[in-house]
């Protein structure tokens, strides 16, 4: 395999980035910002062939794009050039390479009205966000590829702003942080997605897959699990309801994923969330 990561600097294709390596896969990475990686846009086209040009890849993982809910709420012609376009024309670029195209998606491509869904669920999207990536994912499966829909990636990096980052950052700096109690999703952990999609690719999957941890539960209570695995108290965490958030865009409140069809296409599921907990905090010990 020659992959190209779109999106390599993020807590998700940096993870896949250091998975492929582990696996001996020769691998490309993307950043808007360059840094060391190769320069790509989604709302550039030319900036797409280009680095095509320079990879010659045979599979590319578009882990990019425009996740900020409430941005792309307030500039939804952005979000749709980067989100519907840019995944469009990477489409575009692997049919012409003969490239496969693994593509990321979500679970706010739901309403949240009777989560947990599987593959098979009808969508229907209650943000621009939703929307817009569900509009990437249906360019994505036009072009034959396979659209990974996750939720909640968590991880230890200091980089990253992921949910566990944030909670971390609140205790050390004695912030509170307020964390909805009704919205509902499968938290899961960068390394393990990253695993279960190479195996996916590695067994030729495509279509709709979802790739999540195995619990269910609120936002609130795997912050409580979060705190117990990290020694916090979680007197600093704040329940709230999201429509007391005052947040620009709707949140699918009754989500999450099934994974039955990940579970017989590999003959496993992700580990429980106390495993991944549990590893993080043995990561921040090392820096103590």
């Amino acid at each position: 395999m020659k992959a190209l990561i779109i999106g390599a600097a993020g807590q998700v294709g940096g993870t896949l980035a250091a998975q492929c390596v582990r696996r001996r896969i020769e691998v490309y990475g993307t950043s808007r910002k360059g840094q060391g990686f190769l320069y790509l846009d989604l709302a550039d086209a030319a900036s797409i062939k280009d680095s095509f040009e320079k990879a010659k890849p045979d599979t590319v993982f578009l882990c990019s794009a425009m996740t900020h809910v409430d941005n792309c709420e307030r500039d939804p012609e952005l979000a749709r050039r980067v989100n519907t376009v840019g995944t469009g024309l990477v489409a575009e670029e692997c049919s012409r390479a003969g490239a496969r195209l693994v593509y990321f998606s979500t679970e706010y491509v739901f309403d949240g009205a009777a989560g947990p869904y599987d593959e098979e669920a009808p969508v229907n999207p209650v943000s621009v966000y939703g929307r817009t990536k569900l509009e990437g994912e249906q360019a994505a499966l036009a072009a034959g590829g396979l659209s990974v829909r996750t939720t909640v990636v968590y991880s230890h990096n200091p980089a990253s702003k992921n949910f566990i980052m944030q909670l971390i950052s609140n205790h050390r700096s004695g912030a509170r942080m307020r964390v909805p109690s009704d919205q509902f999703s499968n938290p899961t952990y960068a390394p393990e997605l990253a695993s279960a999609v190479l195996d996916l690719v590695e067994k030729n999957a495509s279509g709709v897959y979802n790739v999540v941890g195995p619990d269910w539960l609120n936002r609130y209570d795997f912050a409580v699990k979060a705190c117990a695995a990290l020694g916090f108290s979680p007197d600093f965490l704040e329940p709230r309801l999201t429509a007391e958030l005052g947040q620009a865009a709707l949140r699918p409140l009754k989500a999450g994923l099934r994974t039955e069809k990940l579970a017989a296409k590999l003959g496993r599921r992700l580990p429980p969330v106390e495993d991944s907990l549990r590893k993080i905090a043995a990561i921040m010990k090392q820096y103590e």
